[in-house]
């Protein structure tokens, strides 16, 4: 059963529905910006969460690599393609937007009554897994200790290398693809 007059409990259960709400916002409203704002306000619920969760490093990258270099690059391309709102019918009609937020209010509510009344559905971190780094014990439990950065880099660059350097050839992928898009669109307008 999860104690819920813990401070630490509390501000978790704050932040956790700050980042659904606000999730959900990103989807619903029309206006690319506006969404890329709430977005903002999901990435910053997700660090102050792993803030709770004692993972500084993590909250502090969250918020760095997300929250501020990833959001300007959204906010870049936005602004680029000059998006307006949709003047024709929207998907976001009133029977499918209805349907999406009963299903959706559904759901969470499913969910926090099981959190609520069965504490043993709430995935903890030490359960996820064992890793073969070299620390001999569990990575979550290494990587949410204060400050240990020793193990993050250690689990990024020993255990999931592989997955490291695919993701760095897809980054590669886009910024070329993105210089080619843009040379022909500067191409056409001189």
């Amino acid at each position: 059963m999860i104690n819920w007059n813990e401070p630490q409990t509390i501000i978790f259960g704050i932040f956790a529905t700050l980042a659904v709400i606000s999730a959900f916002l990103v989807i619903l409203h029309k206006n690319p910006v506006t969404s890329a704002i709430f977005l903002v306000l999901t990435f910053f619920s997700l660090a102050g969460i792993y803030a709770v969760m004692d993972a500084i490093f993590i909250a502090t990258m969250q918020v760095l690599v997300y929250a501020g270099a990833i959001m300007v690059l959204i906010v870049f391309v936005l602004m680029l393609l000059n998006l307006r709102e949709e003047t024709h019918k929207q998907i976001w009609e009133k029977p499918f937007k209805k349907i999406v937020i009963f299903l959706f209010v559904g759901i969470y509510a499913f969910l926090l009554f099981g959190v609520f009344y069965n504490g043993e559905l709430i995935i903890k971190a030490h359960t996820l897994g064992y890793s073969s780094n070299s620390y001999n014990y569990p990575l979550s439990e290494s990587v949410s200790a204060k400050g240990n950065i020793a193990a993050v880099g250690a689990s990024t660059f020993l255990d999931y290398l592989l997955s490291f350097e695919l993701i760095s050839v897809l980054l590669l992928a886009a910024v070329i693809g993105a210089v080619i898009l843009a040379k022909k669109d500067f191409g056409k307008q001189l």
